[in-house]
């Protein structure tokens, strides 16, 4: 993909060898602005940051990610397992590859998990955090472990349906949608898209099925406290009024960062791939950019 202005290029593609396999990136924006790593949600990939990159990248150079097994990036091995802390590993890895020592990570769901668990297990290479209707990852109590993993661990080895093609796109967004059944078909249009890979007969997921799976082990909610009050970083929670965190999660996890603010916009889970409420999340991350002194 390439966005241009003039003679500018905005938007390049890179990929990058990790330990993991390859990742996908994309850059936005201005290289000399300050840079954003952003982390896209569960089953999405880094097309769901599109609308938002044009609203920030004369500001900020935005840079996209496509995590393991989504998008364009490469599935993990063979007996592998989407932990993910494993993706903690991989952002790390990534900083250390771009030569990044401090970083400010913009998080939305899934990605906004991984970027707070990262932000609290190296608190000193996190320079801000965005989280956009996240607040870190679902929790189990300690007596509910076993049957978790008992539950888990027969849910990956059930025989699979084989793989599934549609005949056309527009199959697959109708497929997708089931699960986002709130999202536009145009905000959920370039994420279907950057997930299908073309197959005999029309295309297929390219998305890794093993992301599918029932975790095998969550964190408890002491545990997850005690990453998220070994975040030093400024933190901003953009909430959306129609989104998935409980009220429990906004009244009780967010007291635990050391050093946050907090909105609730309207909008729906994915409302920062929607033309109507992307604008005002952009202008909530300038001016939370702007009180740090960017």
């Amino acid at each position: 993909m390439m966005y241009s202005e003039g003679s500018r290029q905005l938007c390049r593609d890179e990929f990058l060898t990790l330990s993991s396999g390859k990742l996908a990136l994309q850059y936005w924006g201005d290289p000399e602005k300050p840079l954003l790593l952003c982390l896209h949600g569960w089953l999405d990939n880094s097309a769901s940051f599109h609308l938002l990159a044009k609203e920030l990248m004369q500001e900020y150079q935005l840079l996209l990610v496509d995590l393991p097994g989504h998008g364009l990036s490469d599935p993990l091995a063979d007996g592998a397992h989407y932990y993910i802390w494993q993706n903690i590993e991989t952002l790390h890895e990534l900083m250390a590859k771009l030569g990044l020592e401090r970083v400010s990570l913009l998080g939305h769901s899934m990605g906004g998990v991984v970027a707070s668990l990262f932000a609290g297990t190296f608190a000193d290479k996190v320079e801000s955090l965005v989280l956009l209707d996240s607040l870190g990852p679902m929790a189990s109590s300690a007596p509910q472990t076993p049957s978790q993993l008992a539950k888990a661990i027969e849910d990956s080895q059930k025989l699979g349906s084989g793989l599934r093609v549609f005949e056309c796109i527009e199959d697959a967004l109708l497929a997708r949608k089931k699960s986002s059944p709130s999202m536009t078909d145009n905000a959920l249009m370039p994420i279907v898209k950057r997930n299908l890979m073309p197959v005999d007969g029309g295309y297929s997921w390219r998305t890794d099925k093993r992301l599918r799976q029932v975790s095998k082990v969550r964190l408890t909610e002491d545990q997850v406290s005690a990453f998220l009050s070994a975040i030093t970083a400024p933190v901003l929670v953009v909430f959306a009024d129609a989104g998935i965190i409980p009220k429990p999660w906004r009244e009780n996890r967010l007291q635990l960062i050391t050093t946050h603010q907090s909105v609730i916009l309207s909008g729906h889970h994915h409302f920062h791939c929607e033309p109507e409420s992307v604008a005002a999340i952009a202008k909530e991350l300038a001016r939370f950019y702007t009180s740090l002194g960017w």
